[in-house]
This record gives C-alpha cells, structure tokens and sequence, in this order.
C-alpha cells in the first residue's frame, strides 16, 4: 500500500514538473492589467506628498468655498454642529473630601474660564472674538483648510488682562510647508512641524512674511509646541499637516458646479430664441420686412400672433433645456458628495422631497454621531489642551491673579475638566423621553448622564430647580403639579 502511494505521489510530481505548469491564487486587488493599468499604488502620506499636493487641493477648496452653494453649506452646517450657537462650555468635577465634588472650587474656576472666554480684550490676541467666534472659525479651518492652528499667548496680548493669557489665531499656510530636514539639534523636521525621536511635535516653525498676494514665505520662526493647538486628522502614522475634508470630493464638486452653470446658460439661451424665418420653396428673397435688415424683426404684444410674408414661414422655438435627466444626475453626483463628506444627502441637498420620518431619523442620527466625534476632536486638540498643558489656562490665570483657588488645588483643577458641546432635542421627544425614563428607573443610565446627552450639568440643573422652589415660596406661585 504505501508502495503503491508512493509511486502515485511521485508520478504526480513528475507530471508537475515535466508540464511546467505553476498555479497561484493571489488577490485580485492586486492584480495588474489593462483594465486597471492606472491604478497606481498609494505609499502612504509623505511630507514630500503633503508639500506637493496640500497647497494646491488647499486653494481649490478655498475658491469652492467662496463659489460653489453646497460648500458653502457645509461649511456652515459644521459651524451650526460642532460648535453651535452657544459654543462647547467648561464643566468642572473638582474632587473634595470624601470622594465627593467640590462644589464651591468647581464654581470658581467655571466662572472665571467663562468670564474670560466671553471678553474678547481677553480671550482673543486681535481683541475682537469671544472664545466661541475663535472655536467657530476654527472648525471652519480644519475643514476647508485641512488644519486649524491657534497660537497661545502667555501673559496675554494686551495689557490689563486679569488671566495673563490669549489665543492668537494663524493661518495654516503660515506654518513653513516646504521646511523639511534635519535640524541643529538632531530632530526632524517635516513641512514646517520639527518632531523628536518618537514623532512627538516639540516646535512649529512659521514663515514670519507675507507677501502682497498673500503667499507666506522668506524666514521662519521657531515657536515651541507648548504654545500651539493644532487640530487636524490624522490619516497615516507620521503624518503632522492635514488635508481638508472636502479632498477625495472637490473634483466631482468644480465639475458639478460648471455643469449647472453650462446648463443654466444653455437654458436661458434655448428660452430667449423666440423662433427662425425659414424661406419656402418658390419664396421671393427680396420679400423681406426691412430691405436694411438682414433678416425678419417683428414685435409681438401679448395676444399677438406672426404673420410671415409670401414665401416665408415662422418655425416657433420649443425650448428643450433644462435636460429632463438633470435632477436625477444632480442627485447622484450630490450623494457622492455627500458621502465622501460624511454626511446625508437630504441635508446637505437641502432637498427633503420624498423622505419618510424613518429615513430622515436615521439620516439625523447618524449625522448627530459624527458631529459628536468632531466635537471630542476640537475638546481633545483644542480645549483640554488649552485649559490643562503646563502654561496653558490654569497655570496662567492662576498666576495673574484670576483664578482666585488655593495653590494645593492647582492640580486637583487641572485634571478636572469635562466639556459640554451643543447637544440637539430629541427627533422623537415623546417616545425617547419615555424610553430614558425607564433606563433611568432600571440604572442603565443615570441622571447625569441624561444630562450629559442633552449638553447639560445635573448638578447646575438642580441648583436652579432649588433657586426656583426658593422664588416659589417667596412670591406665592406653585406649579400646577404641586397644587394636585
């Protein structure tokens, strides 16, 4: 038996051999032939990429942002929810005896980062935002630029400044794209970012010129990274500059728009031709309306019909444009669109025509997500950094005088933060409240956390709900459900 295998095997073998004939099953993604012979291989984000690509994708966006209406759009729709009207506000948890929360320290600190960011002499190094104006054009940076850059000023920018501190916001191109190399300490310098040994960033390096048409450039000035919050995303490891999120979409984006504009011209001509002579066979040529003219000019008033001369005849113009298949192809290149950005096709289309209550609610949801992870983003890279870093917010208030704490709880506060972004009311208030209700009395979620959904503070909620019983027995006035 295992004599007869063995010549079974081996005659196998050697008819393998003899046909010469190899078979290998690989992946047909990387396959190589003349149906995919362009598709050339992606190596990863360089700084040689970034310094090639970024600018010029960086001007494109910037000239759909000024020209093209779905740009535009959402630009704004990621100011209205990342930021929203209000802004992202500090809440603090500073701990107290007893693992309990200090209420009193907690306060302090609430109002005081609220008085500053709501003076702009104080907040802001130009002395015109409110730390909300600062956020909003940031969040507009990050996503037509690529990056949002702010500066921090230590001991602020104008005198009198009770919190010693400012933010000074830079334009993204301002940091020295086309710096790269080594520099005289030993690190690494890539487009304008100088990293250490393990890709942490510990300066920026800005061009400190700018040029009447506004092209950055000439020398630079190395500023450290203690001081410079950059947001940006971040897509492959080492990567230090971003690229704006309108980059996989901007060509279908300029095509799109210079097809609606060639349609709309294409429309208005087609509507404007009121008709053409045309002269019939046996016509006289010499029987025209205005021997001066080359061809038929006549007025019509409404009422009116035309009446041609012997041997002519009037063919009335039947306007075709806009083409019949233009909405539905607007449609499609918008949802491509609207998918490389992340968000529904209805909201950023505007165009609700044919949604049901389920589609829009998922849509909704799904869109509320993201704006949820943006807005951990700009607390991650922006605002703890700003409140917590060694010279950031604390220590800088704290030393001017503004944060009127005791020195032992420097640390206590600078741990403590948590922030509350915009939040949306419910798509379904009935149901959802009744469905919150319920984890609530089963202790699936607490109170707290209901709170946290809706962007609010449970511990400023019930300190207004015991200001206003106080008001009630003071002015007379119970609520309704009381009386019952």
């Amino acid at each position: 038996m295992l004599d007869f295998l063995s010549r079974l095997f081996s005659g196998r073998t050697a008819k393998r051999d003899r046909s010469r004939v190899v078979i290998l099953r690989g992946y047909d993604a990387a396959k190589i032939d003349n149906l995919l012979q362009g598709w050339s291989a992606d190596l990863g984000v360089s700084a040689t990429d970034i310094s090639a690509n970024l600018p010029i994708v960086r001007g494109r966006v910037r000239e759909m942002a000024k020209n093209d209406p779905y740009v535009r759009r959402a630009l704004q729709m990621f100011d209205n929810n990342i930021v929203g009207p209000t802004g992202i506000k500090l809440s603090m948890d500073v701990p107290g005896k007893d693992d309990t929360v200090d209420v009193e320290t907690s306060d302090v600190v609430e109002e005081a980062f609220a008085k500053w960011a709501e003076h702009p002499e104080w907040c802001d190094a130009e002395g015109v935002k409110t730390l909300r104006s600062i956020l909003s054009l940031a969040v507009q940076d990050w996503m037509r630029e690529g990056e949002a850059i702010l500066c921090i000023i230590p001991g602020g920018a104008h005198r009198g400044n009770p919190f010693g501190i400012s933010v000074k916001r830079r334009r993204p191109d301002a940091l020295a794209i086309q710096k790269n190399g080594v520099a005289e300490n030993g690190n690494q310098i890539m487009n304008g970012v100088e990293v250490d040994g393990w890709g942490r960033k510990v300066a920026y390096h800005f061009y400190t010129k700018m040029a009447v048409n506004g092209v950055f450039m000439g020398d630079t000035v190395r500023v450290p990274a203690s001081q410079v919050l950059h947001l940006y995303t971040e897509e492959s490891e080492g990567q230090v500059r971003g690229f704006p999120i309108f980059t996989p979409v901007i060509r279908d984006l300029k095509m799109a728009h210079l097809y609606d504009e060639a349609e709309l011209v294409a429309a208005r001509l087609d509507a404007a031709r009121c008709g053409t002579w045309e002269q019939m066979e046996g016509g006289d040529p010499t029987q025209i309306a205005d021997p001066d003219d080359e061809g038929f000019s006549q007025e019509v008033n409404p009422g009116e019909d035309r009446v041609a001369p012997i041997g002519w005849k009037y063919a009335p113009n039947t306007p075709s444009r806009p083409n019949a298949a233009y909405g539905k192809f607007k449609q499609d290149v918008l949802r491509r669109v609207a998918a490389g950005i992340s968000l529904s096709y209805n909201v950023l289309a505007n165009d609700l025509e044919g949604v049901n209550y389920s589609s829009i609610r998922a849509g909704t949801l799904e869109d509320r997500e993201t704006y949820k992870t943006w807005q951990q983003k700009v607390v991650d890279m922006i605002l703890r950094p700003l409140f917590r870093l060694p010279g950031g917010w604390v220590d800088c208030a704290f030393l001017a005088g503004g944060l009127d704490i005791d020195a032992d709880r420097l640390e206590d506060v600078r741990g403590a933060d948590s922030w509350k972004p915009r939040s949306w009311p419910w798509v379904d208030p009935g149901s959802e409240t009744a469905a919150l209700e319920k984890n609530i009395g089963l202790g699936i979620v607490t109170k707290t956390d209901a709170c946290d959904e809706q962007g609010r503070d449970y511990y400023k909620n019930l300190e207004t709900i015991a200001q206003e019983r106080e008001w009630q027995k003071k002015t007379g006035v119970t609520d309704e459900a009381d009386q019952e």
